[in-house]
């Protein structure tokens, strides 16, 4: 539930807020621990809460992994759960992420458990750690499996971010070399286009190809990155709505050379890094895959984790569910089928983490090694247009001058 607040602090000033909270009777209590005075609280319809403004900055996943690392400290130190949550938001800076730990701790205050509490914010804490908690609870070992949820989420967020770093210089590259001839085309070009014309100089097919596409660049140029500007605005939307627009670019992206090596890895390091928690914060195998059916981002991936879990209910192993999908490497599988007939899964499925991890971070530092060619070929093929393009044209155009 939304609500918009008008508030006055302690020295006097007039705030209004937006704010969110599970319940009106929540949020007055949360008031009264800011020390502010209330003046209004309106409650926004619920149709309106996707345009509502977010009260402070998006809760990172490195304050995810903060909190939970802090609350297994908390459990291990024998202070009250409770306590230890309001101890938390009161040391960070961020108001979303404050107004959700007070939130947490107002729910422990009346009875929840931990996981419960969690349940408002799955989208934030993921539902792997709140199952991963759920168990912990039920077992008696929450101190032990926060630890292994913080562990968990600290690795996944490392690969990510070496996934993504990965990816930074080909875009950039791309970006910088699509720059550099759009120029060319519409500022050098045209100059040297006047100067032929000036000159009478007879013109071979390739320069008049050339110098119809620089006239058309330069007159449609802001029509054309308008029209780009749409189109990735549209396709934004499309590819979070529709599942079928997400399922293609996931395909395109696995069929193009190098990409397709980083996304595979990552997302196979991401799968063994979370069955091997699971099997040894003891949770079912086909449970964790259900879970994780649902938390992957690629929905190619997502489809054969689901195809797997569905051949595991009926009864087949874990390798040769996977080994259906074609969609895992045969290094993988076969370390699966060595851990299920040696009862050495967790083992194994650390094994191909690391394998597949060292992989991403290998491809994060040496990206730039391996687009450099492409980079230069492509810039090289542009040049070389150019130069046959213009090297007649401007023989003749010195002839005439002579």
């Amino acid at each position: 539930m939304h609500f918009m607040v008008t508030t006055i602090s302690l020295d006097g000033r007039k705030n209004v807020n937006f704010m969110e909270s599970k319940s009106y009777e929540d949020l007055v209590k949360r008031l009264q621990k800011d020390k502010v005075i209330t003046l209004k609280i309106t409650m926004i319809p619920h149709f309106l809460s996707p345009f509502v403004p977010k009260a402070g900055k998006k809760v990172s996943p490195d304050e995810i992994i903060e909190m939970i690392d802090s609350l297994h400290l908390v459990i291990k130190s024998g202070l009250p759960l409770y306590q230890g949550i309001i101890d938390l938001a009161d040391d960070t800076d961020n108001k979303r992420f404050k107004d959700m730990l007070l939130s947490i701790a107002s729910d422990i205050n009346n009875g929840k458990s931990l996981s419960m509490a969690f349940e408002p914010y799955k989208d934030i804490m993921g539902t792997m750690i709140i199952n991963l908690v759920q168990i912990g609870e039920d077992t008696g070992q929450l101190e032990l499996t926060l630890k292994r949820g913080a562990s968990f989420l600290r690795r996944t967020v490392a690969l990510k971010k070496k996934a993504k770093s990965a990816l930074i210089y080909p875009s950039f590259a791309l970006f910088a070399v699509t720059g550099a001839m759009l120029v060319w085309m519409i500022y050098v070009l045209p100059q040297m286009t006047i100067l032929f014309k000036e000159m009478d100089i007879k013109l071979p097919p390739l320069t008049l190809f050339m110098m119809a596409l620089s006239d058309f660049l330069t007159n449609y140029i802001a029509y054309i990155f308008l029209g780009i500007v749409i189109f990735f605005v549209l396709f934004k939307i499309a590819h979070k709505k529709n599942e079928r627009v997400r399922w293609y670019m996931d395909k395109l992206l696995l069929k193009i050379p190098v990409i397709k090596e980083i996304i595979s890895s990552f997302n196979i390091a991401f799968i063994s890094e979370y069955l091997k928690l699971a099997i040894v914060s003891g949770i079912p195998i086909y449970s964790a895959l259900d879970t994780l059916g649902k938390n992957i981002g690629n929905e190619l991936f997502k489809k054969a984790v689901s195809s797997a879990t569905h051949d595991i209910s009926r009864g087949s192993q874990l390798s040769v569910a996977f080994l259906k999908t074609k969609m895992f490497t045969t290094f993988m599988i076969r370390m699966m089928g060595v851990g299920e007939s040696s009862g050495t899964l967790e083992n194994q499925l650390n094994l191909v983490s690391e394998h597949y991890y060292e992989k991403v971070d290998n491809y994060a530092e040496n990206i730039g090694k391996i687009i450099e060619p492409v980079v230069l070929i492509v810039v090289g093929g542009f040049m070389a247009l150019v130069m046959i393009g213009l090297m007649g044209p401007m023989y003749d155009l010195i002839s005439k001058v002579e």
